[in-house]
């Protein structure tokens, strides 16, 4: 259980800090907090059958670690 309230606040934390404007939501570390978090939440969902919260979390976790492997590249206008 430890596992998922350590998740729980990485994943906090990467949202306060974006909102607040003091991560961009395409940075390491933001990107780093949200994938682990959600590494971590899944982990657990998936430990107590919470199956549609563990998808959620391993859609999120993919997401953004897909973002850190394969940067999305910035359009000019």
């Amino acid at each position: 259980m430890f596992g998922a309230y350590v998740g729980m606040l990485m994943v906090l934390i990467a949202f306060a800090s974006e909102t607040r404007g003091m991560l961009s939501s395409r940075s390491l570390p933001y990107l780093l907090l949200m994938g682990v978090g959600e590494i971590l939440l899944t982990i657990r969902a998936s430990l107590t059958g919470e199956w549609p919260f563990a998808v959620l979390g391993a859609i999120w976790a993919a997401f953004a670690l897909w973002s850190i492997l394969k940067p999305p590249k910035l359009v000019e206008h």
